[in-house]
């Protein structure tokens, strides 16, 4: 059987075949398709420069095409930008955003049967690309990635689509948030939260995280709009659920626990409530120990 990169190297050798083939016929439909192919397995394989060539060479051959006349689907525009996007690496994510957002002008035109696009890889894409958007300090154009995704599952009610919309109302609540704009934030993380609390309830969540961040960034919302007694209700909520993730071995992210044990419990010391700040600030002390003594344990090891 083969590894996943030997299936890799496989495709590759064959995809340089059929490349150079199609640059000798000028088949220029059919290289559109092998340049984006070859280019999306060199980027899985970690070739970055060697991926962004074939998007770039598929980008000219698109440009071509117009100039032409001809009608290219936009699947093909969506596809190269956001894969050539993603590669992009200069330290303000300048690059990624400007082809992030040729990509969003031809949303619009995605519809079922476009090129690369089926419904389930559009939304994947667009929550991907919004997400990278916002952490880069692109939140505007990030928002035409999440109404996107809006477009297609906000009104339907299979639990696919629902754990969708919990991820996109978060990413919408992000988005809201970087350009404080207070309101909308807090509204879109709280509907959020009533969605990812059912979703849980019912036992059809995808991703507890999802709504452990939902909880969090409502909280913060909660802190900033001087909701205080919604704040100690989300900061709990989202602490218990990651203390039972942890207790079933589920945290990957145990810093951010103890921060928040460490973060209400200063809220509590505020309030004069003296005994839940102490239990909280108890926790935070045990994660803080524990990972000392790991850290600990690593270093005796690298020792020997």
């Amino acid at each position: 059987m083969l590894t996943s990169d030997a299936h890799l190297e496989k495709a590759l050798e064959e995809y340089n075949e059929k490349v150079d083939r199609l640059e000798r016929e000028d088949n220029v439909r059919e290289l559109l398709d092998a340049y984006i192919n070859r280019g999306c397995i060199l980027s899985m394989m970690g070739s970055n420069v060697s991926a962004i060539s074939d998007f770039d060479d598929a980008i000219d051959i698109i440009t071509d095409l117009e100039n032409s006349g001809n009608t290219v689907d936009a699947g093909y525009f969506v596809k190269v930008y956001t894969a050539r996007g993603e590669l992009q690496t200069d330290s303000a994510g300048k690059d990624m955003a400007d082809d992030y957002r040729v990509a969003a002008s031809k949303l619009g035109q995605l519809v079922p049967g476009s090129r690369y696009f089926d419904e389930k890889a559009t939304i994947n894409t667009c929550l991907d690309c919004a997400g990278d958007l916002i952490d880069n300090e692109y939140p505007d154009d990030a928002m035409p990635f999440v109404e996107k995704v809006l477009s297609i599952v906000s009104e339907r009610t299979d639990d696919v689509s629902r754990n969708y919309l919990l991820e996109t109302l978060n990413l919408l609540g992000q988005a809201h948030m970087a350009n404080e704009e207070d309101q909308e934030a807090y509204e879109a993380f709280s509907k959020a939260v009533v969605l990812g609390q059912g979703l849980y309830d019912a036992g059809v969540i995808s991703d507890e995280m999802d709504l452990v961040l939902a909880y969090v960034s409502k909280g913060d919302m909660d802190e900033r709009l001087e909701k205080k007694d919604e704040y100690f209700a989300d900061r709990e909520a989202a602490i218990e659920m990651m203390e039972d993730l942890r207790s079933v071995g589920g945290l990957d992210d145990e810093e951010l626990l103890s921060s928040l044990h460490g973060e209400i419990a200063q809220a509590y010391m505020a309030r004069g409530e003296i005994q839940k700040a102490e239990r909280h600030l108890l926790k935070q002390v045990s994660y803080s120990l524990a990972g000392s003594t790991e850290d600990l344990g690593e270093n005796n090891y690298a020792e020997e």
